[in-house]
């Protein structure tokens, strides 16, 4: 076997049937890639990398979607928050708005209305596809007012009443270790 070629007799063939399935691979691989028996391993790293392809084809799918982004009410009181709905059709469109944002554990929404910085929103959240929403206070804490560097016009806000539970929910969402359905668990009181 030549120096460049990888023995590939005894490695199993991963097969993954969503797109949440192979974000789940990815965390896996990646804390298996940090112990010492996968610190080094070169097949271990070309898995990670198929996967991570994989991901990024699905992304690539839903990058030119919006969000469906509504302003319901807003008062002319500057203090008072913004009540609006964001409507995604599917986890995957949250997914991709969670990835895009700036802070981790904050949102980005792909969308022209460019509200100020340190607008409060008082947000409902709906995922189309399997029919759940949660409510969220959000805080928009930055604006892209063009494209620019393959991030889209929008805003990013931040969750600023998100508990512990509520973050840890949220990243693990981010890493396909919690379905979509379970988000309904983000509702604010």
């Amino acid at each position: 076997m030549a120096d460049d070629q990888i023995d590939t007799s005894s490695v199993m063939e991963i097969h993954v049937a969503s797109f949440f399935e192979a974000i789940d691979h990815i965390a896996g691989l990646k804390a298996e890639a940090l112990l010492p028996s996968g610190r080094n391993d070169p097949l271990l790293a070309r898995r990670i990398k198929e996967l991570e392809a994989y991901r990024d084809a699905f992304l690539q799918q839903v990058s030119r979607r919006r969000p469906n982004f509504h302003i319901q009410e807003q008062s002319k009181d500057p203090g008072a928050p913004v009540v609006a709905t964001l409507s995604y059709s599917s986890g995957l469109e949250l997914y991709e708005g969670l990835n895009l944002s700036l802070n981790r554990g904050g949102l980005f929404i792909k969308t022209e209305i460019l509200l100020p910085i340190d607008t409060m929103l008082d947000l409902t959240v709906l995922i189309e596809d399997i029919k759940i929403s949660f409510h969220v206070t959000g805080k928009v804490i930055w604006i892209n007012p063009r494209e620019s560097a393959g991030r889209p016009i929008g805003i990013g806000i931040k969750f600023p009443k998100f508990s512990n539970d509520q973050r840890a929910l949220l990243e693990e969402f981010m890493q396909g270790a919690a379905p979509t359905a379970s988000l309904a668990d983000l509702n604010e009181p």
